[in-house]
């Protein structure tokens, strides 16, 4: 056994003695002899009236080229009939990284506001979960966390329960070796347990999850998030296709499996009664994987995670609520990420007028009273994670960088081209984002390589946390 085998070893049964766990069953804890004693008892009726029930699932990493109703490659048929049977959004955006990303979805705030870490939510913050979980609604969460802490710089974060869900299983809630895998013989935080298993594949108990949650909340009001772990690198052959070999071939295998695993979650809620009461929303946290290309209507896209560009931010955006959403159609209105919670809270009748946030609903948007909401979306990005910082401010048609760049943007071949000269509607464009970005004081944080705090410096007088360190190659992958 090598070296940095035998740490990940010891650091991971280390983390699991500490919290008292035993290790390790063949199945997670999945309150399956109490889910079963309920089954075996006659169902409540399912709740047909009062506030909706809401399933917010988010793959992790996939932009919106991966999906087939938005012109891509790669076989998705029930985020497609989800797409026919409600709203799919043309022009919505999440940050260009995963924990970006999540806080700003969570808390509806621009990052700029309260982005302190990778890895991290400001224990302090107001969670869309809270707002719901306030209002009376049973509240769950299954997938990825990643926002207790990095394991690097000493902080703290937000830990699930603290959130506002009632119950969850996630992967990285524990930071470094100890988090183990997402995949093959997962290794899970179940509502304060840490729970390692020796076989069976992640999403799939995830998903077993989701699914006795609906069962078990059948006639309440329920908030399901579920950011699932899948397409995320590394990239690995699922149920569904372990013959496939490459990168390349193995994301396309897991992008079908996601879609695999929300047709069953989906099947779930048709199988209680709960297709008319309740609002799905299907998105991505950020832009796909760069090692991966993919096509879309005829376009090679290459994966933009990561980078502040269209196909780092650009995501899909799908909403079913029948009733309310008309089937079939589209919108291309503008969708921040951080516009999330003021939409939740709206859908669920619940007033924010205490809440700090930075979004605007977008129940009218999805409703069909209204074209948009919003003119551009603005983004404070300092990740702290790897990747430069810089900020940016764009609509549909143009982009402005910190840098002064000022490009054209093609939404659906995802390419941005340089705008020299601007001049008439180009030229006022600019200058309003100049006058957007110019509000924004904050200054970005140079942090790129926590992990290299206490190492040498690749640059003499630069902070190894700035400047990164010759150790980096060993410690990256947390991402």
């Amino acid at each position: 056994m090598d070296k940095r085998l035998k740490s990940f070893c010891a650091a991971a049964l280390a983390a699991v003695a500490t919290a008292g766990v035993l290790l390790p069953p063949a199945a997670p804890a999945l309150a399956q002899d109490r889910a079963g004693a309920e089954r075996a008892a006659p169902a409540p009726a399912p709740r047909t009236d009062g506030p909706p029930n809401i399933v917010l699932i988010m793959a992790d990493d996939m932009g919106v080229e991966a999906i087939n109703a938005y012109g891509g490659q790669y076989a998705t048929p029930n985020i497609d009939a989800l797409s026919r049977q409600g709203m799919r959004l043309d022009q919505a955006f999440a940050t260009p990284l995963c924990t970006p990303s999540r806080t700003r979805l969570m808390t509806g705030r621009e990052n700029a506001s309260n982005y302190r870490a990778f890895g991290y939510l400001d224990p302090a913050e107001t969670t869309f979960a809270q707002v719901l979980q306030g209002a009376g609604y049973t509240t769950a969460i299954a997938g990825k966390w990643q926002l207790a802490g990095n394991g690097f710089d000493g902080r703290q974060g937000m830990m699930p329960l603290d959130a506002g869900f009632d119950e969850a299983m996630l992967w990285q809630v524990a930071s470094g070796p100890a988090r183990g895998s997402r995949y093959w013989g997962p290794t899970f935080w179940i509502n304060g347990r840490t729970v390692m298993n020796e076989e069976g594949f992640g999403p799939d108990l995830t998903t077993q999850f989701a699914r006795d949650f609906i069962r078990r909340n059948r006639e309440r009001p329920f908030l399901l998030y579920y950011p699932i772990v899948l397409p995320h690198s590394p990239f690995v052959p699922t149920p569904m296709s372990m013959d496939a070999q490459g990168a390349q071939a193995r994301f396309a295998g897991m992008v079908s499996y996601l879609d695999t695993l929300v047709g069953q979650v989906l099947a779930e809620l048709h199988a209680q009664g709960l297709d008319d009461n309740t609002l799905v929303i299907f998105t991505g946290d950020n832009g796909t994987n760069r090692q991966i290309v993919s096509y879309r209507d005829g376009h090679e896209v290459q994966g933009g995670k990561g980078t502040p560009t269209l196909n780092g931010t650009h995501v899909p955006m799908i909403v079913r609520w029948p009733g309310r959403v008309a089937p079939g159609s589209s919108s291309a209105a503008l969708f921040d990420f951080m516009d999330m919670l003021p939409t939740l809270a709206d859908v669920a009748g619940v007033s924010i007028d205490g809440v700090t946030h930075d979004g605007v609903s977008q129940l009218p948007v999805i409703t069909g009273q209204s074209t948009g909401v919003r003119d551009t979306i603005y983004m404070h990005y300092a990740p702290a994670w790897m990747f430069e910082p810089t900020r940016f401010v764009f609509n549909s048609q143009y982009k402005l960088y910190a840098d002064g760049r000022f490009v054209a943007l093609d939404m659906v071949s995802g390419q941005e081209t340089d705008v020299a000269n601007p001049t008439g509607e180009a030229a006022r464009t600019l200058a309003r984002f100049r006058t957007i970005m110019a509000r924004d004081v904050t200054p970005l944080d140079q942090t790129r390589f926590p992990m290299c705090a206490g190492n040498q410096s690749n640059r003499p007088g630069v902070a190894a946390e700035i400047a990164g360190c010759p150790e980096l190659r060993e410690m990256q992958g947390n991402e």
